[in-house]
């Protein structure tokens, strides 16, 4: 499935292209629960999940902030820390069993100095994460929190399935029990005014 996510940003992914990335990655399986990477820690690879979840998080003063979610056939990194050649300032943690492949960072800029598709893949794939990054920016200052909820019910309904209601709750940026009310108010909404 790798291929196929980066052929929604190329028209075609040849051979001998998807050979040497191959060269340069490998198959990891994680359990539960799980450090892809620890906060702190120096991040030198892309990873691509085939199956499996993983969280961003950043630990202050020993509670959680999330970040982020990652589903099947996501890529993830952490491009700041790659690029400023500081520790990482989130952690990757799986929430169920997953296998990633782990893609050779110092590696993959070799392919990209040296075969102008790798560079047009990582540009194209950038510019797509910025705007996702630009627009989750926007909703997490601009809205309320049960704006925010909303948008995921919308946009990413597979988080609920996939991830704790603590975590969901910290990602907006309030307490579980907030959320709880939220979730209520909507269930007697949806009860009192059916569509």
């Amino acid at each position: 499935m790798i291929y196929e996510i980066i052929e929604t940003v190329i028209k075609r992914f040849p051979c001998e292209y998807r050979e040497m990335l191959a060269n340069i990655s490998s198959t990891q399986k994680f359990k539960k629960n799980e450090f892809v990477l620890k906060q702190g820690k120096y991040c030198n690879y892309l990873w691509f999940i085939t199956k499996g979840a993983v969280k961003a998080f950043e630990s202050i003063e020993r509670s959680e902030r999330v970040t982020y979610f990652f589903l099947d056939n996501m890529f993830f990194t952490n491009y700041y820390c790659w690029v400023t050649s500081n520790p990482s300032d989130i952690a990757f943690k799986t929430v169920e069993a997953s296998e990633i492949i782990v893609i050779d960072y110092p590696k993959l800029e070799e392919l990209c100095a040296e075969h102008h598709i790798f560079d047009t893949i990582g540009r194209k794939m950038a510019e797509r994460i910025f705007v996702e990054e630009l627009q989750l920016r926007k909703l997490l200052l601009n809205y309320s929190a049960t704006e925010r909820y909303e948008y995921l019910e919308k946009e990413r309904p597979e988080i609920f399935q996939r991830f704790a209601l603590k975590d969901i709750a910290s990602f907006i940026g309030i307490t579980d029990v907030s959320l709880s009310r939220i979730r209520k108010e909507r269930l007697h909404e949806s009860r009192t005014y059916p569509m």
